[in-house]
């Protein structure tokens, strides 16, 4: 019989791989689009909704709610999943993302429950993230506030101004997760201009870091329970993903960073993303 933890991530796992599936039903509704970094942030995004996030899906503006910001906007076929998936939204409207008058586009939109923040020009989402911290502390409130960002991301300079801000505000209540899976839209991040050492950056700028897995629930899981990694300062998770996961053909590949889904291709990534046993 599977213990308590086993069967709390093989109920993870289990979402995040139909956060895969939804992803790529979703951009081939569409026509096509940003698959790599929705499919590496799927097992992080499983995590956060149904194990770690306070939110009420059909309460979706309940003010003690957690903030959750997916800076890496390009990333919204995975978010629209998941919040299909936890309800916040109806699943038909994955068949019309990207679709006319349809509230799913390429990135996400305010107007959408369980969507935060209007995101897409990236580096953004972090500064934003630290308002909402500090708003929390400001109000009296304790939900904690989590933004995803991408590797290439952090190329912006305003993810280190708000970095800078958010240690010397000692903002506890806020993480940001880097989604590190290494390419960018052109090319490998290490090609294009490196970020590494990355948890020494983190730290340089008063975080508390931890690096894990971004595919190992049990990693993900225990990650997110030991926030804050510092106490009195804010928390940086460095997840170790791929870009594409799950659809060998998609992996490790700046060329499935956005591409064409078409019947074919869906049928395929389908076939590799066969529910379990």
């Amino acid at each position: 019989m599977a213990t308590t933890r086993e069967s709390l991530l093989q109920r993870l796992d289990a979402a995040a791989l139909q956060i895969r599936r939804d992803l790529w039903r979703a951009l081939h509704a569409a026509g096509g689009g940003h698959v790599g970094g929705s499919a590496s942030a799927a097992d992080l995004l499983a995590a956060l909704y149904f194990h770690t996030l306070r939110v009420r899906p059909h309460e979706p503006r309940w003010p003690e709610r957690d903030r959750f910001v997916l800076s890496k906007g390009h990333a919204n076929a995975a978010l629209a999943a998941v919040l299909a998936q936890a309800e916040f939204i109806e699943d038909a409207l994955l068949d019309r993302f990207y679709g006319y008058e349809s509230p799913l586009g390429m990135h996400p939109d305010i107007k959408v429950p369980g969507v935060e923040m209007s995101t897409g020009g990236l580096g953004h989402g972090l500064p934003v993230g630290v308002g909402m911290a500090l708003g929390a502390r400001i109000q009296g409130k304790t939900f904690h506030t989590y933004v995803m960002l991408g590797d290439g991301e952090l190329h912006e300079g305003s993810n280190w101004e708000a970095a800078m801000c958010a240690a010397h505000y000692h903002l506890s209540g806020l993480t940001a997760i880097i989604d590190f899976n290494k390419v960018a839209q052109s090319g490998h991040v290490a090609d294009l201009v490196g970020v590494e050492p990355l948890a020494d950056k983190w730290r340089a700028f008063g975080w508390g870091v931890r690096e894990i897995d971004g595919h190992d629930m049990g990693q993900i899981v225990d990650a997110l329970t030991a926030l804050p990694f510092v106490p009195e300062k804010p928390s940086a998770l460095i997840a170790h993903t791929v870009k594409g996961k799950g659809v060998s053909f998609a992996e490790d590949t700046y060329v499935w960073h956005s591409n064409t889904v078409t019947d074919e291709i869906l049928a395929r990534a389908l076939a590799e993303l066969e529910t379990p046993a």
